[in-house]
């Protein structure tokens, strides 16, 4: 695989990762009532194929990026191997994160269904563990977001530091990375605070992933300076 394939593939995989997660992200939250389980049940219910297609795009997401995570570590890999490696280490760790929210996220559907196991608990009860479980992934998913961050700092560093891409992309990836992990923190360490940094902060990490995307899409790399950059670390 040359490195221009290599860069177009981490692209491409980039924006199918940001599409499939907005999707389900758009999909899925209108269905939760806040502090309203019954009302969040009866939502889940009535839009089912909804709430399982809005689990499908998670999972296409968090596929894809594990595609990008790989196919970046080899096209940023002549800047430096190492680095490179660890952030690809984040990054696979923060699919796993994600793998483990998007479980939590299923579990609603087995407790709604009132499969005949379910009988020991009411009506009441089976909706409010599902409120619960929604309620969990919330908080969980944010810890995969700081490995993300993290990630995407390093990611950031690599390609300000590389002969064969844009400097301006590394860094505002490198800002947007860092939104991703103050906002998570915050989220951790401030619950009623956390929350309202996200409008602002998430969509500047969004753009520059998806910046960074796009270039690795339609321009790729400078493939002479990546063999020349790639023959020095040798």
């Amino acid at each position: 695989m040359t490195p221009l394939f290599q860069a177009r593939m981490a692209g491409g995989l980039w924006w199918l990762c940001i599409i499939s997660g907005m999707v389900g992200f758009v999909i899925g939250a209108p269905l939760i009532v806040a502090n309203d389980a019954a009302a969040t049940a009866a939502n889940i219910l009535a839009k089912e194929s909804s709430f399982r297609l809005g689990f499908a795009a998670d999972l296409i997401s968090g596929l894809s990026y594990m595609g990008v995570t790989i196919f970046i570590y080899c096209v940023l890999k002549p800047v430096s191997r190492s680095l490179s490696l660890l952030g690809a280490f984040f990054g696979l760790a923060g699919v796993a994160i994600g793998g483990a929210s998007w479980v939590i996220h299923f579990a609603p559907l087995l407790l709604l269904h009132g499969d005949q196991y379910l009988t020991a608990f009411t009506t009441s009860q089976l909706q409010a563990m599902s409120l619960a479980a929604l309620k969990l992934q919330l908080q969980v998913f944010p810890i995969g977001m700081v490995f993300f961050g993290i990630q995407c700092i390093s990611i950031g560093y690599l390609v300000a530091q590389s002969r064969f891409l844009p400097r301006i992309l590394g860094v505002i990836l490198a800002i947007g990375g860092a939104c991703y992990v103050i906002a998570s923190f915050a989220n951790f360490l401030a619950p009623s605070f956390g929350p309202h940094l996200v409008p602002f902060m998430m969509p500047v990490a969004l753009i520059a992933e998806g910046s960074l995307g796009l270039w690795l899409v339609v321009k790729g790399v400078n493939v002479q300076r990546w063999n020349e950059q790639a023959s020095l670390g040798q």
